[in-house]
């Protein structure tokens, strides 16, 4: 029974493409393919069998298919006789012998099998299911002579074996190794080409971008190389696990990678003969030319890439890009309208100073993720927060300056009250503890701060000089900076070890075990009724906030 959903009290046949898609593509279950249609999961589950199960068609369907045509070949209407849903047939054994003349092409043979037209009430097949019914009769009969490839169907990607390098303008002895990445289509043999000089996922991801604004679409099908950047683990081929970050991308561009099997050539033989025609006639050349920047050498690559595609095949009076314009660039599927981006992914804590540090760079976060951890996925422009759960709490603009904060106002608190987690008061009496200059150094280091979390781990980092050299070197050395008004940790970082075990010029009488013990700094502490407890450090803080 045919499935109809009615919008706005009209009929409307379900979309069997979409239903397909969902299903091949996106790897959707029963269950939300009927969500995402309207329909029941009974309705699409009967309509896959009957896909399954029908001869005539298969998966990817052809361009020139529609929800009707499938309609009426798993949903047979009475009053349609089968003869007139069946195709005309066609001598396999004659398209085998007549491939084997130069320039003899399937799309050709198609062409004229086609022009007959309806024969006894039989239409011809289309050119995908005349390309299926030849390759099956090939294999029936382990017939290798031709190998039979149908336009945009695959792609496969490698690396050419030979390097370039890269010349420092200014150093002509060092140079940098450049690694030559190769993508091509199967059927065209057309090709694109681009030089990286480091193999990681985010490079691998921006060469493979480039490749398909290189074809205007993408295949179905995508083969890698078994390189790590796209293929995590490949031990017996039969169930490979591709890298995330490749795999998202594919996702992305609506395509699938089938990695090729490890160490067998023969699996993705068109890019191979690409890779040994770049290393012959274009890297061969190149190789004596000399580069300052991966741009220039890029742009020689391209423009030796463009002659080799336009060069025609031998013996032939067309080329690969005559080909993939004529047969191959409109079986490809359309691009997303964005490129894919690659988000660098990292496991974050949020320190207690209310932020996490990415690329040396702070970024708030509210108080409730306090001590969390928390994975970060980092994009050119922004970086994207998630919590254990992989639910999105929080995008930030990226920032590229180094010690930089990036700050929501609403993260920052506006008291500090509690005991566990820094604030002012606890730096401030730990400060006090150790001498009035220590202090002194402290309250400065905040002041310059917009906000006093920002000055945290600075603070931090100073009052830990007391542990590893002495309360008494530090308080020298932050007397000195205070006077030089050199009052930051990267000062006192690199000085306070001249004042350690060095002569005192202070009268100060040197701590105890006890005493030193109390200035650790790492912990929280307990309010008492001294000079430095927390109420009272806030009352004077209030004072001298209502003098100024």
């Amino acid at each position: 029974m045919i499935n109809e959903k009615f919008i706005s009290g009209g009929p409307m046949i379900m979309d069997y493409k979409k239903v397909l898609r969902l299903h091949y593509v996106n790897h959707l279950s029963s269950r939300e393919i009927a969500a995402s249609n309207a329909c029941g999961k009974t309705t699409v589950n009967e309509f896959l069998k009957r896909f399954r199960e029908c001869p005539e068609l298969s998966y990817p369907l052809p361009n020139d298919v529609t929800n009707e045509y499938i309609e009426s070949i798993l949903y047979k209407k009475p009053g349609v006789s089968a003869e007139q849903l069946l195709y005309r047939d066609f001598n396999e054994e004659a398209v085998y012998k007549a491939l084997a003349r130069k320039g003899e092409t399937l799309k050709h043979l198609w062409q004229k099998y086609n022009a007959v037209g309806i024969v006894d009430d039989r239409k011809p097949m289309s050119y995908r299911q005349f390309c299926r019914r030849n390759s099956e009769w090939t294999d029936s009969r382990k017939l290798t002579f031709h190998i039979q490839r149908y336009p945009g169907v695959n792609l496969e990607l490698d690396f050419a074996g030979k390097t370039l390098c890269i010349h420092n303008r200014h150093d002509p002895d060092e140079t940098t190794k450049v690694t030559i990445f190769v993508a091509a289509l199967t059927y065209s043999d057309y090709f694109y080409a681009e030089g990286m000089t480091e193999c990681d996922i985010r490079n691998w991801i921006r060469v493979n971008n480039n490749a398909l604004a290189f074809f205007g679409g993408v295949t179905p099908t995508i083969t890698p190389d078994n390189c790590k950047v796209a293929v995590a683990h490949n031990k017996d081929w039969v169930s490979p696990v591709v890298n995330k970050d490749f795999q998202a991308w594919a996702e992305h561009n609506g395509t699938v990678i089938t990695p090729a099997k490890v160490k067998s050539p023969r699996w993705k033989p068109t890019v191979e003969g690409h890779v040994k025609i770049i290393t012959m006639h274009i890297l061969m050349d190149m190789e004596e030319m000399v580069f300052y920047s991966m741009d220039e050498l890029n742009r020689v690559l391209w423009e030796k890439v463009k002659e080799e595609n336009r060069k025609p095949f031998d013996g032939l009076s067309y080329s690969r890009y005559d080909l993939f314009l004529k047969e191959e660039k409109e079986t490809l599927l359309p691009l997303p309208s964005n490129a894919f981006e690659y988000l660098e992914r990292k496991l974050v804590k949020v320190a207690q100073d209310f932020s996490f540090t990415f690329d040396k760079v702070h970024y708030s976060m509210p108080r409730k993720y306090l001590r969390q951890e928390l994975e970060i996925r980092a994009g050119e422009k922004e970086i994207y927060v998630y919590n254990k759960q992989g639910d999105h709490i929080r995008t930030h603009k990226r920032s590229y300056t180094p010690k930089d904060w990036v700050v929501i106002p609403s993260d920052m608190p506006a008291e500090y009250k509690d005991y566990g987690y820094w604030n002012v008061p606890f730096f401030q009496h730990k400060a006090s503890m150790i001498g009035p200059n220590t202090r002194a150094l402290i309250d400065a280091v905040i002041q310059k701060s917009r906000y006093p979390v920002q000055s945290f781990r600075s603070c931090f980092g100073i009052l830990r000089c007391a542990e590893k050299y002495s309360p008494e070197a530090l308080e020298r050395c932050c007397k000195d900076a205070v006077l030089a008004g050199k009052c930051n940790y990267s000062y006192v970082c690199n000085t306070v070890s001249g004042y350690h075990n060095g002569p005192s010029d202070t009268a100060e009488k040197p701590h105890t075990k006890a005493e030193t013990a109390s200035i650790t700094i790492s912990g929280t502490y307990k309010d008492d009724d001294g000079k430095y407890s927390l109420k009272s450090l806030l009352e004077r803080q209030e004072k001298e906030g209502r003098h100024e």
